[in-house]
């Protein structure tokens, strides 16, 4: 998946387009398969425990990309309500004994990613580790691919 690694020239959009259609067929096999394409680490897991212990809810959360942010596109994490239910086409992984939603778009681009929880004297906050952002922004919260 290391688009630029390959090539010293910048890709064609065909390139993009070709790159973007088997993230896609990969996301989908690992959906179908069961597996889960994005796993929590142990300091997101506590983290996400500690909060919906505190607030009453399950055990879960939806992981979403949207458009937007300063490389293109942005992560926005939810903890579930206790009532809440799955879209159509979303589906539901267990990892690290916390249920992550993710729609078929969003695990496209998140797939073969961590998400982890880190806390510092200046931030505190979930990271995410994706391989197939190509690009960041400074602050981390988006990217591009």
């Amino acid at each position: 998946m290391a688009e630029s690694a390959t090539t010293e020239r910048p890709l064609t959009l065909e390139e993009k387009k070709a790159l973007a259609r088997e993230r896609a067929r990969a996301a989908r096999a690992q959906q179908e398969a069961g597996v889960a394409q994005v796993a929590i680490s142990d300091a997101a897991a506590a983290y996400v425990r500690k909060t919906a212990d505190e607030t009453g809810r399950p055990h879960a959360m939806r992981l979403r990309i949207l458009a937007g942010g300063c490389s293109g596109l942005e992560y926005k994490l939810d903890l579930l309500e206790q009532a809440e239910t799955l879209q159509s086409d979303e589906r539901e992984i267990l990892t690290n004994e916390i249920r992550l939603v993710l729609d078929t778009k969003s695990s496209i681009h998140v797939t073969g990613s961590t998400i982890d929880y880190e806390e510092s004297l200046l931030q505190r906050g979930f990271t995410i580790k994706n391989p197939n952002a190509t690009t960041t922004c400074s602050c981390g919260t988006s990217f591009g691919i």
